[in-house]
């Protein structure tokens, strides 16, 4: 085998896309920027204007928001409190406020827009895992304030209020979402180990050793929560995940999609 290592995100989209690519028009970006009231960052933009209409964009769309549904997490909080309004109004009329002495909602809707961040900041919103549950996106004071490439963030226990970082810049985000989608939509190879929750750590050149590949371990990069390789002989992507509880490696062809 050989092996070339850290494989970009265009790389990764020519080996999918076989080169064949169509993105989004600059219009309908324009339009969703017109909408949540920021330009998007040029790393994702150009993402998009590149690759948005591929296949394998389109097998995202559990993970990536449709442009359509690319929106603040402000905005989403304010259907959230508006559906939620009249209990909260029955609640302060009827000396009932302790029944959501918790509920940060209740407390957004106690408060001014502008003093919202004294509870959650406002992020743009650009994926959600496929449950729905956790939904990932960019700092917006990050967007106003010009940062070409901000770090991505992710909400936690399943609302929109509290966010951890993730990735430091979108390139590797984008790699996760790929080898994701790959995941879930080609029939490969992979292996999972839960020792790392447990304390341990499984060598990466063990994983790899359960898929039968003899990597370099040295040269594979770790960026965020990914790393990539490529079988230049076999034409095979290989892809490592470490994620907080478990560590993955899989293996993907162009032959192993559904």
């Amino acid at each position: 085998m050989a092996f070339k290592y850290n494989l970009s995100v265009h790389e990764l989209m020519d080996f999918f896309c076989e080169q064949k690519y169509e993105g989004f028009t600059e219009q309908e970006i324009r339009a969703v920027e017109h909408r949540i009231g920021v330009k998007l960052p040029p790393a994702y933009r150009s993402f998009l204007l590149k690759y948005g209409g591929n296949g394998i964009y389109d097998a995202c769309d559990s993970l990536f928001n449709l442009l359509e549904d690319i929106m603040t997490s402000y905005q989403i909080i304010d259907d959230i409190i508006d559906n939620l309004e009249e209990d909260f109004k029955d609640a302060v009329e009827d000396g009932n406020e302790e029944e959501y002495a918790d509920n940060p909602y209740f407390s957004l809707w106690q408060l001014p827009k502008e003093e919202w961040h004294t509870i959650t900041q406002n992020y743009v919103l650009i994926g959600c895992d496929p449950e729905g549950i956790v939904y990932e996106g960019y700092l917006l004071e990050d967007l106003l304030a010009g940062n070409p490439d901000p770090p991505l963030y992710l909400s936690c226990d399943d609302d929109f209020i509290e966010y951890k970082k993730w990735t430091d810049s979108t390139e590797p985000f984008l790699i996760e979402m790929i080898g994701e989608t790959v995941f879930g939509h080609y029939n490969c190879d992979s292996y999972d180990s839960d020792r790392i929750a447990s304390g341990s750590k499984a060598s990466i050149k063990e994983l790899f050793a359960h898929i039968d590949a003899d990597i370099d371990d040295s040269q594979l990069n770790v960026y965020g929560h990914i790393g990539t390789c490529f079988d230049t002989v076999n034409e095979a992507v290989y892809f490592y995940f470490e994620y907080k509880r478990f560590q993955r490696v899989i293996r993907a062809t162009k032959e192993d999609m559904f």
